[in-house]
């Protein structure tokens, strides 16, 4: 009798969790760390804001991860919508990052350098890639 191998899901949900609470975290306590990659001296005032704003998204999709990590039944039922989220959300992000690249106002974009956006964009794919390659290809973890 063959058992069923144990999902690595959780630990990357844990793993995931807690790396979006810290960049979170980071992005809104002390959004000039980020930006200096992003942004020409001096950083825009929109640009300080832009980015605690996207970091209290992140914290809270930090938190949804770790609550989807639980053992209990309740939180392995909702890991595939977790997952989903977190994918629509970098998915997006994404896409934004490359019509800004490709099709924006790259002098004026809130003081983000082309340098910075496709620094953020190499940033993001990574995450977005694999979070599609889990849910296409690893359907059977959730």
């Amino acid at each position: 009798m063959t058992s069923k191998p144990e999902s690595p899901l959780r630990t990357l949900f844990l793993i995931e969790g807690f790396m979006k609470l810290a960049g979170g975290l980071m992005f809104m306590i002390s959004p000039e760390t980020p930006l200096t990659v992003a942004v020409a001296a001096p950083i825009p005032p929109a640009a300080l804001l832009l980015t605690r704003l996207l970091g209290t998204q992140t914290f809270t999709l930090g938190i949804s991860m770790l609550l989807a990590s639980a053992r209990t039944p309740a939180a392995q039922s909702s890991r595939r919508i977790v997952y989903w989220t977190i994918f629509a959300r970098d998915a997006t992000l994404a896409t934004a990052l490359a019509l800004q690249l490709c099709f924006g106002d790259n002098h004026d974009a809130l003081g983000f350098t082309p340098k910075g956006l496709r620094s953020w964009l190499t940033e993001l794919m990574p995450f977005c890639l694999s979070h599609l390659w889990v849910l296409l290809a690893k359907p059977h973890w959730f």
